[in-house]
Order: structure tokens, then sequence, then C-alpha cells
């Protein structure tokens, strides 16, 4: 069985979301032992008043916080509109950082 490295938290969004995940598994646990077997995840979020979008902000806004930290990105702009075909995040890349098609980039390769 191979063990996988997980990084700790480290943004207040990612902590959030963690704790989400932990609320979540212990009211499907405490379910469980009154007899139901089956969940929905969406119903367990409602009973916390943690919505889809709750869920969406808190993701984006620690992809945010990840992103302000990288060395090569000079901007990031996080909107709050929430609007379809518009942009949740707007990075700017630092001018000086030009990448050719060869190198790896945040695990991806070009």
């Amino acid at each position: 069985m191979k063990i996988e490295t997980v990084k700790a938290p480290v943004t207040a969004s990612e902590k959030r979301l963690l704790d989400v995940i932990s609320k979540a598994a212990d009211r499907i646990a405490t379910f469980a032992h009154l007899g139901q077997r089956e969940f929905s995840i969406e119903d367990v979020l409602d009973e916390l008043d943690c919505g889809y979008h709750d869920i969406k902000r808190m993701i984006r806004d620690s992809a945010a916080e990840i992103l302000k930290e990288k060395p090569d990105i000079s901007a990031v702009v996080v909107s709050d509109l929430d609007l379809p075909c518009q942009p949740d995040i707007t990075v700017t890349i630092k001018e000086e950082q030009e990448m050719t098609a060869d190198e790896d980039i945040g695990g991806l390769s070009f």
C-alpha cells in the first residue's frame, strides 16, 4: 500500500473547509449509529448551514491565498459576483517570468 504525503492546511480557507468536512463526517456517523445508512452530502451540508456556494467560496479563497504566496505571481483578484461566464479569480504573473513550452508549472507540463 502506497502512503501519500498530504500537505497540512496552511490557509484560513483550507482550515474552514476541513472543519466543514469533519463536521459533516461527525454528523453522518451520528445518524449512522441511529440507523440511517444512506446520506446526501447536499442534505448534510444544508443541515450544517453550508451549501455549494459556501464550499465553492472556500475552495476559491484557498486557491487565491496559495497563488498569492507564489513568487512568480504579482497579483490575484478574487471576484465575489458569482456570475455565469465570469472569472472567479484573475491572476497576473510577473513580467520577467517568461515560460517556455518545455517548463513544468504547477504540476502541468507545457
